[in-house]
C-alpha cells in the first residue's frame, strides 16, 4: 500500500470521528436523546460500516488500479519496445526498398537497353531476311540462266557433234573428190597426150586466161544479220587459185551464187560471196555444193 493510500485511509477516519462528534453533540441537545442515540449510533454504525465498505471497495480499486497501471505501464514499455522494433524494421525496410528501387532503376534501364537491342535486332532481322530474299532471287535467276546455259551448251555440243559428222563427212567427201580429181587430172593429161586436138578444142587453152579450177564447199559463215557471206572452198594454191578469181556454186543442175576469192592458203580458199549474184529460187549455199571457175 502506497503513502496515498495510506493518507486517503486517514482523512476518511478523521473526517468519520468529526461527523460523529457533531452527531453527538447534535443528540446531546435534543429531547429523548437516548433513543436518539441509539438510533443514531446504530445509523452511524451502518454508514461506519458503508463507509469501511466504501473504503475497501476503494482501496480495492485503488489496488486494482496500481496493478493495472503496473501492468499498463508493462505493456506500454513492451508495447514502446515493439514500436522501437518495428521502428528499427521499419528503417530497414526502408533502405531495403530504396535499394530495391535502384535495382528496380537499373532493370529499367537494362529493359531499356534489351528493348533498343531488340529493336536493332528486329531492325537487322528485317534487312537480313530482305537480303535473303533478294539473294534467293539472284539464285533463281542464276539457276534459270545456268539451265538456259546448259540447254545452250546441250545446243552447242549436238551442234558441233552435228559439225564434227558433217565435217568428217566433207573430209571423205573431199578425199573421194581428189581422188576423182585426180583420176580426172590423169584421163585429161592423156587426152592431151593422146588427142591435143580435141583436148584444145575443149578447153581452148590458147585463148583462156585461167586453167579449170574447181572445188568443193567445206564451210559457210553467217553474219549477225542471218546472211550467209563467206564460203570456204577446197582448194588452193596448189590448184593456181588467184585472189579475185571468181567461182560458180552449183548443186547438182541447179545455180546458187557466185563467189570471189579474197584469201589463198595452201590447201583452202576463202570466198566472199557476191550479193548481187543470188539465185531467184533462194536456194543456198551448203557443205559438199560443188565450185568451179567456169562452166
Amino acid at each position: 500500500m502506497n503513502t496515498t493510500t495510506k493518507v486517503f485511509i486517514v482523512l476518511t477516519l478523521v473526517l468519520a470521528i468529526i461527523s460523529a462528534g457533531v452527531q453527538m453533540n447534535t443528540y446531546a441537545h435534543r429531547e429523548n436523546w437516548k433513543r436518539r442515540w441509539n438510533d443514531d449510533t446504530s445509523k452511524l454504525a451502518q454508514d461506519a460500516k458503508l463507509l469501511s465498505q466504501q473504503l475497501a471497495n476503494a482501496t480495492a480499486s485503488r489496488v486494482r488500479a496500481d496493478n493495472l497501471v503496473a501492468k499498463l505501464d508493462g505493456d506500454l514499455s513492451e508495447a514502446q519496445k515493439v514500436i522501437k522494433d518495428q521502428a528499427t524494421q521499419i528503417t530497414s525496410l526502408g533502405a531495403e526498398i530504396q535499394n530495391q528501387q535502384l535495382s528496380m532503376s537499373k532493370l529499367q534501364s537494362e529493359v531499356q537497353a534489351e528493348k533498343e537491342r531488340s529493336s536493332t535486332l528486329s531492325e537487322n532481322l528485317d534487312k537480313t531476311r530482305d537480303r535473303n530474299n533478294e539473294l534467293n532471287r539472284i539464285a533463281g535467276v542464276a539457276r534459270a540462266v545456268a539451265h538456259q546455259l546448259n540447254l545452250k551448251l546441250a545446243e552447242v555440243e549436238d551442234d558441233f557433234h552435228n559439225t564434227t559428222t558433217a565435217l568428217d563427212k566433207a573430209r571423205a567427201d573431199i578425199s573421194d573428190l581428189t581422188k576423182e580429181l585426180n583420176d580426172d587430172k590423169a584421163r585429161l593429161a592423156l587426152v592431151r597426150e593422146r588427142h591435143p586436138t580435141v583436148y584444145k578444142d575443149i578447153y581452148n587453152e590458147a585463148g583462156a586466161t585461167h586453167k579449170f579450177v574447181q572445188g568443193v564447199v567445206a564451210a559457210i559463215n553467217v553474219n549477225p544479220q542471218g546472211q550467209q557471206d563467206l564460203v570456204m572452198l577446197t582448194i588452193g594454191k596448189d590448184s593456181a587459185v588467184e585472189e579475185g578469181m571468181e567461182f560458180i556454186i552449183f548443186r547438182a543442175n541447179q545455180y546458187i551464187v557466185k563467189v570471189r576469192a579474197e584469201k589463198v592458203l595452201n590447201d583452202m580458199v576463202a570466198c566472199r560471196v557476191i550479193p548481187q549474184t543470188w539465185n531467184a529460187a533462194g536456194a543456198k549455199v551448203s557443205v559438199n555444193d560443188l565450185a568451179q571457175n567456169r562452166l
